[in-house]
C-alpha cells in the first residue's frame, strides 16, 4: 500500500512540475513570437506565467473549500442520522419535520404515535420515520402500515423518511398510491448535513476512532464470515483428497488451513 501511495505522490509532483514547465514555455513562446528575442519578451512571459500560477492557486483553493464543505455536510449528516436512529420515533420524526417544513413550507399540527401530522395548504399528511439498518430496505408492508396510520389520523398523504434505501416492491406501491413521498438515506443525509455539518472536533474524534481500529481485526472479520464456511469446507476436502491421492505435502498444508478456517467460521457464526 505504501508503494502505491508513493507512486501517486510522485506522479502528482511530476504532473505539477510538468504543468509549471509547460506554462512557462508557452508564456515565453507567445511573447517571443510577438516581439522576438528581447528582454521585454522574457519579462512579459514571466509576468504572465506568475499571473497564471496565481489564478490556478486561487481556483484550487476555491475547489478545496467546496470539497471540504461538501465533505463536512456529508459526514455531519450521516453522524446526525445515526443519532436519530437511536432516538424515539416521534422525536426523530419531529426533528425531520422541522427541517423539511423550512423547505417544503408546511405546518406541524401534532405529534402522533407513528409520526407527525402536518398540513400543507388544504391537505393533511403524516410524516413517518423508519429507523432501519443501512443494509435493509423499506418493504411494501412498511409503506402499507404508514398509509393505514395516516388514514387513522385523517390524513390524505404520507411522507416516508427512512435511514436506508427502498425496495422495488415498495417503490412500485408508492408510485401507485397518491400522496406518498419518500426520502431515502441520501436525501436525509443531505438535509441534515446542511444544518449539522461536521465540526473540527467531530472530525478529530472520527480520525482517532479509525486509528484505534486494528486492521488485523477487520481482516479476520472479513475472512471468517459465516457464509464462507461452506466454501472453506469444500476447498479443504478437495485439497486433502488430492493429498491422499498424490501423497504430496503441498496439498496437505493448504487443506489443513482451509479446515481451520472452516472451524473458525463456524465458531464465528455461532457467536
Amino acid at each position: 500500500m505504501q508503494e502505491y501511495l508513493w507512486k501517486n505522490a510522485f506522479r502528482e509532483r511530476m504532473d505539477a512540475l510538468g504543468f509549471l514547465m509547460g506554462t512557462l514555455v508557452l508564456c515565453w513562446g507567445w511573447f517571443l513570437l510577438l516581439w522576438g528575442f528581447r528582454v521585454q519578451s522574457i519579462l512579459a512571459g514571466a509576468a504572465l506565467w506568475g499571473m497564471v500560477l496565481v489564478i490556478r492557486r486561487q481556483g484550487r483553493e476555491r475547489r478545496l473549500a467546496r470539497k471540504e464543505k461538501k465533505l463536512r455536510r456529508m459526514i455531519g449528516g450521516e453522524m446526525r442520522l445515526q443519532e436519530l436512529v437511536l432516538l424515539p420515533v416521534q422525536r426523530a420524526a419531529f426533528e425531520l419535520a422541522l427541517l423539511l417544513s423550512e423547505k417544503e413550507l408546511f405546518l406541524l399540527e401534532r405529534i402522533c404515535e407513528e409520526g407527525v401530522l402536518c398540513r400543507k395548504e388544504d391537505s393533511m399528511f403524516l410524516l413517518c420515520f423508519l429507523p432501519l439498518p443501512v443494509q435493509e430496505k423499506v418493504k411494501a408492508r412498511d409503506v402499507l402500515q404508514c398509509r393505514r396510520a395516516a388514514r387513522r389520523e385523517g390524513a390524505e398523504g404520507v411522507w416516508l423518511c427512512a435511514s436506508c434505501a427502498v425496495s422495488q416492491e415498495a417503490e412500485e406501491q408508492m408510485d401507485d398510491a397518491p400522496g406518498v413521498r419518500f426520502f431515502d438515506r441520501q436525501a436525509l443525509i443531505h438535509l441534515l448535513g446542511e444544518v449539522y455539518p461536521a465540526t473540527d472536533g467531530q472530525l478529530v474524534e472520527l480520525g482517532k476512532k479509525r486509528k484505534q481500529k486494528w486492521p488485523a481485526a477487520r481482516v479476520m472479520k472479513t475472512v471468517l464470515r459465516p457464509e464462507k464456511a461452506r466454501r472453506y469446507a469444500w476447498y479443504g476436502l478437495l485439497l486433502l483428497g488430492m493429498y491422499m491421492l498424490t501423497g504430496m505435502v503441498y496439498y496437505a498444508v493448504p487443506g489443513l488451513v482451509c479446515a481451520a478456517l472452516f472451524a473458525a467460521s463456524r465458531c464465528m457464526a455461532r457467536q
